[in-house]
């Protein structure tokens, strides 16, 4: 069952649906919405894009990287994947709200091969933190205490899991992909194993955010790309979160 969305206005008449959750509003949408729009944390890394790029949006959460993209490239052609079905209610939700149909969503985690019925454990309080390793949200509870008081309250949901490769297709059957931009809250290693062999030449940039930097970094280097690793501010400083960026030259 879906949850009841809530309508939140975050800037003059820009706004977007979340799921109700039962503790009220835990800041967290104005934190994304900081880091995307304000912050640029995903496209003011070196990134380059043309005007009708090819984009994948892996761990879209309610679709804020995507709206924000498609504020600047109208023309973006992109597959939002999402796997917790409350946010992804919310998700295609504001897709609609702000007359992006044109975006291809998947109610599906990214990983290493195709699954079914995969636990994730869905935070209520704090939604974008959702995991398939709840393990390692120890060290967001151990470091940043008020997260860890909202991390208490989490649900167990049964997902489906893709392989990116698999998905492609549907977006681009050939052509680069411009971007592929990765915030899985600790599958970013899954997702990358996902990229068939015939995939990985076509993909031109990365953008990644991830708690343990070095095996993303090293994986993309073996692949070809330039990485560069910008160090983590505000609260994800204290989680030592990276936001990872790889282009080809």
């Amino acid at each position: 069952m879906r949850a009841e969305l809530h309508y939140v206005r975050l800037s003059g008449e820009f706004g977007c649906y979340v799921p109700v959750n039962d503790s009220g509003d835990s800041g967290e949408l104005g934190f994304m919405y900081q880091e995307i729009f304000r912050d640029n944390c995903y496209l003011g890394s070196g990134i380059r894009l043309p005007e009708a790029p090819v984009v994948v949006d892996a761990g879209a959460n309610v679709g804020l990287f995507t709206l924000f993209l498609k504020s600047r490239y109208p023309r973006a052609r992109v597959l939002a994947a999402e796997p917790a079905p409350s946010t992804f209610g919310a998700l295609c939700a504001n897709l609609a709200h702000h007359g992006h149909e044109d975006v291809l969503t998947r109610e599906v985690a990214l990983g290493a091969r195709r699954e079914t019925g995969v636990p994730f454990t869905y935070y209520r309080d704090l939604p974008g933190n959702s995991t398939r390793y709840p393990e390692l949200k120890t060290r967001t509870r151990e470091l940043v205490p008020a997260a860890g008081r909202l991390l208490a309250d989490s649900r167990s949901v049964a997902v489906a899991v893709e392989r990116l490769s698999d998905l492609l297709p549907d977006l681009a059957p050939a052509g680069p992909i411009d971007l592929v931009k990765i915030d899985v809250e600790g599958a970013e290693l899954d997702v990358l194993a996902g990229i068939g062999e015939a995939d990985w030449p076509r993909i031109r940039q990365l953008v990644i955010e991830a708690e343990e930097p070095e095996p993303v970094c090293a994986l993309l280097e073996r692949r070809g790309f330039d990485v560069t690793a910008r160090e983590p501010y505000g609260p994800l400083a204290a989680l030592g979160t990276s936001t990872i960026t790889g282009r080809r030259t």
